[in-house]
């Protein structure tokens, strides 16, 4: 079986041959990708197109969750089919591989090879709306150093553009709106794909730009995904949504005042809960609960958008502005300079802890508690 999926827009075709090789073995299923400028084969590497770099890499584990064995070579993925797999397993699991190539490649807006253009997010501004996509659905919209940078540089445009009354954020396809960020990125080996470089960071532009900021989810918002939901002025979630923290049980040491701001939504209790316990909610619980502002069925999202869109276009945008700085007035009663981490523990990413639930996380399996980091000691009263 061999099929292909030409991205005309995005300038790229990725080639799929599923095939059973000679000697009787197992079907294995090989994927390349071609420049469609020149018909070459694409090496997968950051310098030939980093959109492409980036997504196979994703691509290729998100492969093990369909019944393959992935293993991504410098142009190729050679993906062998698990003994296990019925037919019609693995007949949907190619329509799923190839579906996922659209998910990702049909929302650049054009070459993604040889130009300037981002990797990770798709931004553009129409009718007084700027639109920002998280473009990354091979991982559930995970983000990583480079995707916070590209955010963060969409929205300070946004901010900067007077003709722009309202922003919209989202993920790429129907499972995750974001998921946090991407752990298979060791952040001590890969600092700056981890965590970013720029001046302001994204979160910091979305409490403080002067338009309002809608967060349209539609599937898993977790971890700083759920932060980045929360942060935005209005939620507008689908049925099929999920919300929760992971920080405690993936050894990310979220903490500081993007942690404490989600007591003024939902209460002190709640606000604990939810952070403290890694659980996930449903959207229909977090509308119970204050996180969200409307629940709607997928195919009623977009409209839903817009009907927002059409209130927010109608009433003063300085009005707006001031309002939301007053808002953000009461979100910043604690606002301190350090964070506790930042104060008494700022190696955290370098202990066994850290490593260990990073990997368990990435390795589906029980969390070893030996490897804990014992309290801090600090004095009481």
């Amino acid at each position: 079986m061999a099929t292909s999926a030409t991205l005309e827009t995005s300038g790229v075709r990725f080639n799929f041959d599923l095939s059973t090789p000679s000697g009787g073995n197992q079907a294995q299923l090989n994927i390349t990708v071609d420049d469609l400028a020149n018909g070459q084969r694409l090496p997968f590497n950051h310098q030939a197109c980093p959109a492409v770099h980036d997504f196979t890499r994703g691509f290729t584990r998100w492969l093990g969750t369909k019944g393959f064995r992935a293993t991504r070579n410098d142009d190729e993925i050679v993906a062998e089919v698990r003994s296990e797999m019925t037919s019609a397993q693995l007949t949907q699991g190619f329509r799923d591989a190839l579906d996922m190539v659209d998910q990702k490649f049909s929302n650049y807006l054009g070459p993604i090879i040889g130009s300037n253009s981002y990797s990770d997010v798709v931004y553009k501004k129409e009718d007084g709306v700027a639109w920002l996509l998280l473009n990354r659905p091979e991982t559930y919209n995970a983000k990583r150093g480079i995707t916070m940078d590209e955010m963060a540089e969409s929205l300070l445009d946004a901010a900067g553009d007077s003709s722009i009354r309202v922003v919209v954020i989202s993920g790429a396809g129907p499972n995750g709106f974001c998921t946090g960020n991407d752990q298979s990125y060791d952040p001590e080996l890969e600092h700056s794909a981890y965590r970013g470089e720029a001046e302001v960071r994204y979160s910091q532009v979305v409490q403080q730009m002067p338009q309002p900021v809608i967060a349209a989810v539609d599937g898993f918002a977790i971890g700083s995904g759920n932060i980045l939901a929360y942060t935005c002025d209005f939620t507008i979630a689908t049925t099929r949504s999920r919300f929760g923290q992971t920080g405690p049980r993936v050894g990310s040491p979220a903490n500081g005042h993007n942690v404490a701001m989600l007591a003024a939504r939902v209460g002190q209790k709640r606000a604990r809960e939810i952070w403290m316990l890694c659980r996930q909610y449903t959207a229909q619980q977090a509308y119970d609960m204050g996180l969200v502002n409307i629940v709607v069925e997928p195919d009623r999202l977009w409209g839903e958008v817009d009907r927002w869109i059409a209130d927010i276009k109608n009433v003063s945008p300085v009005i707006l502005q001031t309002q939301k700085m007053s808002f953000n007035r009461h979100d910043h009663f604690q606002d301190p300079a350090m964070t506790p981490i930042q104060e008494y523990m700022p190696d955290y990413q370098a202990t066994e802890e850290a490593r260990e639930r990073r990997m368990a996380f990435i390795e589906r399996r029980p969390i070893d508690p030996s490897k804990n980091v014992p309290y801090i000691k600090v004095p009481i009263g």
